[in-house]
């Protein structure tokens, strides 16, 4: 992985500076690559590649307006009522661009409000979603007025398993830089047995980072054979309070995507028909700001409630 810009993190900045503060900039050129990333580099890999980086940019400009991430790469915002300095990027790089705020908000609505759920093949289109979340901790500048917080169910339920695997890899990939020291989750009902919290998370212990799931499964007699049941659905074990439980190191480049396939796997087997009978509730990054969920493949519900 390279740093571009004179490879260093303090050019980054000096140019974000320069793009957010010049009015000479052109507003809408083409973005300019600050970061590379080698094609088998891992999700843990470049987080910490980028984490200098962005530091830097942070140190020279202040903190972001808006927080977020796309399916692949950052999506942090630094906006004032005229401009808007966008850090982006995908799985190869990240970039710096410079915008009309309100030129490019509205086109990003738009965006939103037009990709369609799916393609003529049947492939999902969640990953192509402008940014998946994004935090809103009132940070300094002004917001756009157009900011979207509207949501995109599956089609299905591969397509939700896909949303799901794409969001949980974003936030760790993207939290431990933008908000160190978080966690960020939600809990998440099924139509069909609406009383059964289960909780999703990424978060942090002594040990590390890592993803988790749980889901209370008290109403069942815990004989062997359910045992060998909720094991067979890719659960991992039973604690105290009768919730079963799955745990996976960030470090693990398979964890999104078991705990995405156990999740869907679950909410099945209790009788869901399709991902439109899911809401997550208590959608949250450490209880601090509004976290917006576009890109999470199920309803979400506006409440926030307590700390999980």
């Amino acid at each position: 992985m390279t740093i571009t810009r004179n490879g260093t993190p303090e050019a980054a900045a000096d140019l974000a500076h320069a793009m957010f503060t010049e009015p000479g900039r052109e507003l809408g050129r083409e973005a300019t690559t600050i970061l590379t990333h080698a094609p088998d580099t891992g999700l843990v890999q470049r987080r910490e590649a980028f984490r200098p980086v962005y530091e830097a940019i942070v140190e020279r400009i202040g903190q972001p307006t808006l927080l977020g991430g796309a399916a692949y790469g950052p999506s942090v915002r630094w906006c004032t009522a005229e401009r808007l300095l966008l850090l982006s990027g995908d799985h190869g790089h990240a970039a710096l661009s410079v915008h009309d705020t309100h030129a490019f908000a509205r086109q990003e609505w738009f965006t939103f409000d037009s990709t369609p759920g799916s393609t003529p093949d049947g492939a999902h289109r969640l990953g192509d979603l402008p940014y998946t979340w994004q935090l809103d901790r009132k940070g300094p500048g002004q917001a756009p007025s157009w900011t979207y917080n509207g949501m995109r169910v599956a089609d299905n339920w591969e397509h939700a398993q896909s949303a799901l695997e794409l969001m949980l890899a974003s936030w760790a990939e993207q939290i431990p830089v933008q908000a160190p020291g978080d966690w960020v989750g939600f809990q998440l009902r099924s139509a069909r047995d609406w009383n059964r919290d289960m909780v999703i998370a990424y978060t942090h212990r002594d040990h590390g980072h890592e993803f988790y799931a749980a889901i209370y499964d008290r109403d069942s007699e815990q004989t062997p054979q359910r045992a060998a049941q909720m094991r067979e659905r890719g659960w991992q074990d039973l604690d105290e309070h009768q919730r079963w439980r799955i745990r996976l190191p960030e470090t693990d480049p398979q964890a999104p995507a078991t705990i995405a396939r156990v999740v869907i796997a679950d909410v099945r087997a209790r009788g869901a028909t399709c991902p439109d009978e899911l809401t997550a509730w208590d959608v949250s990054a450490g209880d601090h700001g509004d976290l917006r969920v576009p890109g999470i493949g199920v309803q979400v519900h506006p409440s926030r409630g307590e700390h999980y």
